[in-house]
């Protein structure tokens, strides 16, 4: 649903017309040059520009005294925006191979600031009734994904990611966990064995595995992994199979990221 936009706040829209002066125009600018431009009051300028500055998203400009210009925050979300979309085209033909291997849904997935979201999957003919909606954040406690991502976390890392991960947790079914203190022992199960799973916890008669795809820089970047039917995962068999061919699949995946 679009909201209309005088229900924005007007420090956020301000924030962003801001951040638009500066693709128009990179050059630096005063506190003046972007008020007056923006028709922004001077003080509301000023608190936002100090803001900005604060979290890196404008610095100023070292051969202009008095003057701003863009931060290292907007590369480096840049290079985030570059890598996911390199790492969905590197992954897609991995997954399209999965599928058709396999018979199961395959998903590519990353952490987001409080929760998981599938960035691109591959669905099979017969598609499984229940699945998670492409570019949609879900909790961590009902993804095998969101449970390999969070248990690799660096541990403080991970501490301040539960906190406000754990505030999201969803009962979906009766095998879902939602006790912060069991689900941290879970994900040191999930970390010991090396990949994540999710035993109709998402939903009754759906199963998932899910397992790590690092970089050239031994850097988890995301996690591959599958869905169907929750008796297939039962099977010891295909459990085995299909988490060796999802390995092998990560490590390909990896190499090529540079």
């Amino acid at each position: 649903m679009k909201n209309n936009q005088t229900d924005f706040p007007p420090a956020s829209r301000r924030t962003l017309q801001i951040l638009d002066l500066f693709m128009e125009d990179p050059s630096s600018k005063t506190l003046k040059m972007i008020s007056e431009k923006l028709e922004i009051p001077f003080t509301s300028a000023y608190r936002i520009v100090m803001c900005m500055q604060d979290y890196g998203y404008l610095v100023e400009d070292p051969g202009r005294t008095g003057h701003v210009q863009l931060g290292y925050k907007l590369s480096r979300l840049s290079d985030i925006a570059f890598t996911e979309k390199k790492l969905v085209e590197l992954a897609k033909p991995y997954m399209e191979q999965i599928m058709s291997d396999l018979n199961q849904a395959s998903q590519l997935c990353i952490l987001t600031d409080n929760g998981v979201c599938t960035i691109e999957q591959i669905l099979p003919r017969d598609a499984v009734v229940c699945i998670t909606a492409l570019n949609e954040s879900i909790p961590i406690n009902i993804s095998a994904s969101g449970k390999i991502l969070t248990a690799l976390l660096p541990p403080k890392e991970r501490r301040e990611f539960l906190k406000k991960a754990v505030l999201r947790f969803e009962k979906n079914t009766g095998h879902t966990i939602v006790d912060p203190v069991l689900f941290q022992s879970h994900l040191e199960e999930i970390e010991r064995q090396g990949y994540g799973t999710d035993d109709e916890e998402y939903a009754d008669g759906i199963g998932c595995i899910a397992v790590p795809i690092v970089d050239s820089q031994q850097k988890v970047v995301a996690a591959i992994g599958t869905t169907g039917a929750v008796q297939y995962y039962k099977n010891e068999a295909n459990l085995t199979s299909t988490l060796q061919y999802l390995k092998r699949t990560a490590q390909e995946i990896g190499k090529q990221l540079s």
